[in-house]
This record gives C-alpha cells, structure tokens and sequence, in this order.
C-alpha cells in the first residue's frame, strides 16, 4: 500500500462500519493503545482508520498515535490529512437531525480556566480555539451527494466536551457560545492533537439528536444513519481536500 494520505478517526463501531463498507481493501486490525487500527483504499485513496474510543483523552490517544505512523512513512510528501468522523448532537438553530456538519473551527467546552484570565473553552497555554485552514474549509464546501435520506451539509463551530449534551447544558451551551452547530466528545482533542503536530484537520459529523429531552433515544435511534451520512461526505471530500494540500504544497 502506498503513503498513508488520509487518517479517519471515529469512536465507535458503528460510526466506522460505513468507512469499511466503502472500502475497497482493508487491511488487519491492529491494537495501538485503546485504539484499532486498519490500512484501507477507499475512492483511490490510502487511508488509516482508527476507532479510538469515546472521549477526549481517548480521542488525543488516537489521533497522537495515528499521526506517528502517517509521518513515519518514507514515501510521504504532504501533512497527514485527519478526519474526525462519525456522529454529533445538533445545536444551530437551522440543524436538524440527518444533517451533516463539517467543523471550521472547534473548541473544548469542558476547559474553564477563566479565573487566570483565559477564555472559556481554553486550555492554559494553547489557542482559545482551532479553526480549521481556509484552504479547507473552501474545499469542503461542496453540495452533499443525492441521499435517499436528503441532507444539508452545514460548516461552522463544533465544540466537544465529556458530557452528552441534553437540554439544560445545550441551552447553556448556545448562550456560551451563540454560533455553535453541534456537539461531540471528540473533534476538539483531534483537532488540538493535529495542531501540536503540524497535521491537516477536519471533522465531518452527522447529526444524530438535537441535544433534547429525548435525546439519547434520538441517538440510539439515528446513530447509523448518521454514521452513514458522515461517511457518505467524508468520502466525497477526500478527492477536493487532497487536492487542496497538494496545492498549498506545491505553492512553497
């Protein structure tokens, strides 16, 4: 298999099942920490896949350890494109359940060291967040494929914390933080991780609940269709976003 191009990193089986669907070679499992990882091709393309586990710490785990193989490898020539895939809790006021959002920037809501002058959401000694290159976030900006579900594809803030959001925190939640699209428990340690790193970054993520009352019957209910619809996207986009790094390569 030839460089590893893309890492994708989801926590759960089921949000990696639609990436093993798509791929056309797959290679053994293999445990690195708490993670699994698999070489794959899917469109073309060499790909690392990763369950990491849910959680933050898990989720740096997974990344931190996905990233040093990629860069390990002899062949490559770009930055490790990472993609934190699979589901998340919807918050925007226009976001809906099968919808899909790719972050632009991302922040972890469960950092508060407000009271030694930092912003919330900032961990001491790093940004107050991580958005996304520009570079990106044009080339992931790209009408969604037909569907029999339908979808809308939104780009704006992901924030990430510990809990499951329901109602009482979501609603803190969008009074914090009055653009956020959606919550997960993952995308904002991915996307620190590749920042220490010098990695390329971002997060597809389907809509599985609106953070409500019924929230995590919502969850359990949708988590497959929006594990698919994350997938579905993310695979579309690695044809744009490789292009895209090549391109920023080739500009130096």
């Amino acid at each position: 298999m030839s460089a590893i191009e893309i890492v994708v990193i989801t926590a759960m089986a089921e949000e990696m099942t639609p990436f093993l669907d798509r791929a056309s070679l797959v290679g053994d499992p293999e445990g690195v920490g708490n993670a699994t990882h698999r070489t794959a091709v899917i469109n073309g393309f060499s790909v690392l896949l990763v369950q990491g586990g849910i959680g933050l710490v898990n989720a740096a785990g997974a990344a931190t350890s996905s990233i040093l193989v990629a860069k390990s490898d002899r062949e490559r020539t770009l930055p490790p494109l990472v993609i934190s895939a699979g589901t998340a809790g919807g918050l925007g006021a226009g976001v809906r359940v099968g919808d899909v959002v790719i972050g632009t920037e991302h922040i972890n809501i469960d950092a508060d060291a407000r009271a030694f002058g930092y912003v919330l959401g900032q961990v001491p000694g790093m940004p107050a967040c991580y958005p996304v290159a520009p570079s990106l976030v044009q080339a992931s900006a790209v009408a969604p494929p037909a569907h029999r579900l339908g979808q809308t594809v939104h780009q704006g803030l992901i924030v990430s914390s510990y809990s499951f959001v329901g109602r009482d925190r979501a609603e803190r939640i969008t009074s914090q933080f009055a653009h956020v699209l959606a919550t997960d428990m993952e995308s904002s340690a991915i996307a620190q991780t590749c920042y220490v790193h010098n990695a390329a970054f971002l997060a597809v993520r389907g809509v599985s609940d609106l953070c409500g009352p019924a929230s995590d019957e919502d969850f359990l209910t949708h988590v497959d269709d929006a594990a698919e619809r994350s997938a579905e996207i993310a695979t579309v986009l690695f044809k744009p976003l490789i292009a895209s790094l090549r391109s920023a390569a080739n500009a130096f």
